[in-house]
C-alpha cells in the first residue's frame, strides 16, 4: 500500500551526500516525495517530534551520534516510522545489525541509483506498515487469547461452582428423601398416594398394619377393591376435584375388619417437577374414639312405639336415600336435630361428617364467616384462613337449625350456593366447591315469614323440596319410657355416673301425664336435675321438680338455716345458692335458660354456679 504523498527526512551531516540523494530523487521525478534535510541527530529527532514524516534516511556517522546508537535512538523513540540506514563501503555488517535493531533497510553510499533509492524507501514504508499490522494483529490475537482464557477460567469456575452446588443439592435431596422416608414409614397417620386412575401407588406401614395386608397387595387397587365400594361415590367425587387442583379436608367412616372407623382426611394434589397434577397425596388420621363420644340417634325406626314418631322416622328414612334439601318443622326442643342426624345416618353420606349449627346463636356479623369461612386479613381479627362449616362438612351433611334467623343478606348467598354448590370465602377471590348435603330446620311458620318479607321466597322454595314435621312430645307419650332410658344412658356418660337412679312406675306415669311444653329438651333437663339431686338413688317427685296440678309456680319460697354447728359459713352460703338454683329450676320446669332468666343471670353463669356447687362434681 502506497501513500499519496510522502515526506522523507534525510539526516546526513555530509552536504555532498545530501545533495546527491536529493538530486537522485529529483531526477527520478517522484512528485509524491518531498525531502527535508537535517545535519544532526538532535535536530532530526526534533523534526520527527513535530510529526508528518513518512520515512527517515539515516546516516550512521553524525556529529552527535555514531554507529548503531543512532538507529537505536530513532527507532526506540519513533517505532512507527520506517528507517533506511545510509552506510559507507565496507560497512554492510554494521548495516545488517542496524536492521536487526529496528531499521527496515540499508543503502551503501556510492552505490545508490535512482531506482534503488526509491524502491528502498517504498520498501521500508511498506515493511513498517506490515510490521505495524503484524504487531496489531499479534496484540489483537493476544487480547483475544487473554479474553478467551479469562472466559474459559470463568466458565471453569462456574462449572466447578455448579458441580459443587449439584453435589450439595444432591446431598440435600438425599437427606430430604431420608427424612421423608422416616416420616412416611414412621408416621402413625395413614399416608398413601393415588395415580390419575385413582389406584394406590404407595402406602406407608400404618396402612399395611390397619388393613393387615402387605403393600404389594394394596398397590394397584382402588378404594372400591379394598372397602367393597362403601361410600365410594363421595370418595370418588372428592378425589376427582383434587385432580383438578383443589385441596380437600373431609371425614369418612370405613368398615375395617368388620369395625366402623372414622378418619379425618387431607387430600392434596401431587404434582411433578413441571407443576402438573399426576396424582393425589392423602393423609388420614383415625378419629374413631372422638366420634364415638358424640351422641348417635337410634338406627332403626322400630325403636319408638308411637305411631306419630314411627311415621316420621319412616319418612325420614325415605328422605335419607337421596341428596335433596329437607326442611324439618316442629316445636322448639322436639328433636329436629335428632331427626337430621337420623337422616344423615340413613343416607349414603353416613360415612361422612355431620355438623349442626343454630343460626340464632351466631352473631350476624360473624354468620357469613362461620358458614363460608374467611381469608387471612379479610376483617379485624382474621389472623389466618378459616374453613367454614360448609367445608368442614365435606362429603357429609350440614344442618342449619333455626334457619328463619338467618340474615337476609346471607340468605342470598346461601341460595347461590344451593344452586351451584360453590361459594367464595369472606375476603376471598376464588370460588370453592364442596360436596355437602344441606338440611334445614325451623320452629317458625316460614310461609308467614315470606309474606312479611323476613324470609326470601326463592330460598323458601329451594329448601322446601321435602318437609318433615317432628311431632311434639305430648303427641308421642308412648315413647317417653324409651326416651328416658336413652337420656339416662347419655347422662351416665356425660356425668360419669357408675349407677343410674331407678325410676318406678309411678314416676314414669307422672312423666307420661305431663304436657312437656319444652318437649324432649325439657325432658332431658328434668332428668338431668333428677339424676343430680337423687345422688344415684331412687328418683322422687321432688327430684323431678315437675309442678303438681294444684301447685303454684310463683308461690313464696324461703330458706331456713341455723347458727352453724358443724358447717362453715362458706358451706351454708353454698347450700343457700344450691337451694335458690333448685327452686329456679323447679319453677322453670327444668329449663336452664328460663331458670337463668328468673335468677337474672346468663345461662353460662348458671352453668358455672351449678358446676361450682357440685351439680357436675363427677364430670
Amino acid at each position: 500500500m502506497r501513500d499519496t504523498h510522502l515526506n522523507i527526512l534525510l539526516i546526513e551531516d555530509n552536504p555532498g551526500d545530501a545533495r546527491l540523494i536529493k538530486e537522485i530523487l529529483r531526477e527520478a521525478g517522484t512528485a509524491d516525495m518531498d525531502v527535508e534535510w537535517e545535519t544532526r541527530l538532535s535536530s532530526g529527532l526534533s523534526r520527527l517530534q513535530q510529526g508528518s514524516i513518512s520515512a527517515v534516511l539515516l546516516d550512521l556517522g553524525l556529529p552527535d551520534a555514531t554507529g548503531l546508537e543512532t538507529v537505536t535512538k530513532v527507532c526506540s523513540r519513533f517505532p512507527e516510522i520506517p528507517v533506511v540506514v545510509l552506510t559507507g563501503q565496507g560497512e554492510e555488517a554494521v548495516a545488517v545489525q542496524a536492521v536487526k535493531r529496528g531499521a527496515q533497510d540499508y543503502l551503501v553510499k556510492g552505490a545508490v541509483d535512482t531506482m534503488v533509492l526509491v524502491r528502498s524507501i517504498r520498501y521500508a514504508i511498506e515493511r513498517k506498515q506490515m510490521e505495524v499490522a503484524l504487531v496489531k494483529a499479534r496484540d489483537e490475537l493476544e487480547k483475544r487469547v487473554e479474553e478467551r482464557t479469562s472466559e474459559l477460567l470463568t466458565t471453569n469456575r462456574m462449572l466447578q461452582l455448579e458441580i459443587a452446588e449439584r453435589q450439595r443439592a444432591g446431598e440435600a435431596l438425599k437427606q430430604s428423601e431420608e427424612r421423608f422416608r422416616a416420616i412416611f414409614e414412621g408416621a402413625q397417620d395413614l399416608i398413601f398416594l393415588k395415580d390419575l386412575s385413582l389406584r394406590y401407588t404407595h402406602v406407608n406401614p400404618a396402612v399395611e398394619k390397619l388393613l393387615g395386608l402387605p403393600s404389594s397387595r394394596i398397590v394397584g387397587q382402588t378404594y372400591e377393591d379394598l372397602f367393597d365400594g362403601e361410600g365410594s361415590t363421595c370418595i370418588k367425587d372428592a378425589d376427582e376435584r383434587v385432580l383438578e387442583g383443589k385441596s380437600i379436608e373431609d371425614e369418612h367412616t370405613n368398615m375395617v375388619n368388620g369395625m366402623p372407623m372414622t378418619f379425618l382426611n387431607s387430600r392434596i394434589p401431587f404434582r411433578n417437577s413441571e407443576g402438573q397434577v399426576v396424582g393425589i397425596l392423602v393423609v388420614s388420621r383415625d378419629i374413631t374414639e372422638r366420634k364415638r363420644s358424640e351422641f348417635s340417634p337410634l338406627e332403626c325406626d322400630t325403636a319408638y312405639t308411637s305411631k306419630a314418631m314411627r311415621s316420621t322416622l319412616s319418612l325420614a328414612n325415605v328422605a335419607g336415600q337421596n341428596d335433596s334439601t329437607i326442611l324439618l318443622l316442629g316445636e322448639s326442643g322436639s328433636g329436629k336435630d335428632y331427626l337430621a342426624k337420623y337422616i344423615h345416618n340413613c343416607s349414603k353420606r353416613s360415612s361422612g361428617p355431620y355438623f349442626s349449627v343454630t343460626c340464632a346463636s351466631i352473631a350476624a356479623s360473624l354468620a357469613e364467616s362461620e358458614l363460608f369461612g374467611h381469608e387471612k386479613g379479610s376483617f379485624t381479627g382474621a389472623h389466618g384462613r378459616k374453613r367454614g362449616l360448609l367445608e368442614l362438612a365435606e362429603g357429609g351433611t350440614l344442618l342449619l337449625n333455626e334457619i328463619g334467623e338467618l340474615p337476609l343478606t346471607l340468605q342470598a348467598k346461601l341460595l347461590a350456593f344451593l344452586d351451584t354448590k360453590k361459594f367464595t370465602r369472606v375476603g376471598g377471590e376464588k370460588e370453592t366447591s364442596v360436596n355437602v348435603r344441606l338440611l334445614t330446620a325451623t320452629n317458625r311458620d316460614l310461609e308467614k315469614e315470606v309474606e312479611t318479607g323476613a324470609f326470601r321466597k326463592d330460598l323458601f322454595y329451594r329448601i322446601n323440596v321435602m318437609s318433615i314435621s317432628v311431632p311434639p312430645l305430648r303427641e308421642r307419650r308412648e315413647d317417653i319410657p324409651i326416651l328416658v332410658q336413652e337420656i339416662l344412658s347419655q347422662l351416665s356418660q356425660e356425668l360419669q355416673i357408675t349407677s343410674l337412679p331407678s325410676i318406678d312406675s309411678a314416676i314414669m306415669e307422672r312423666l307420661r301425664k305431663y304436657d312437656w311444653p319444652g318437649n324432649v329438651r325439657e325432658l332431658r333437663n328434668v332428668l338431668e336435675r333428677a339424676v343430680i339431686l337423687s345422688g344415684g338413688k331412687t328418683v322422687n317427685l321432688n327430684n323431678l321438680g315437675l309442678p303438681r296440678e294444684t301447685e303454684r309456680l310463683d308461690e313464696d319460697w324461703s330458706f331456713t338455716t341455723s347458727f352453724p354447728a358443724d358447717q362453715s359459713l362458706n358451706q351454708i352460703t353454698q347450700d343457700l345458692k344450691r337451694s335458690i338454683i333448685n327452686e329456679a329450676l323447679r319453677r322453670s320446669r327444668g329449663r336452664r335458660q328460663a331458670a337463668a332468666r328468673l335468677l337474672k343471670i346468663s345461662r353460662d353463669s348458671l352453668k358455672h354456679y351449678m358446676k361450682t356447687l357440685g351439680y357436675f362434681e363427677q364430670e
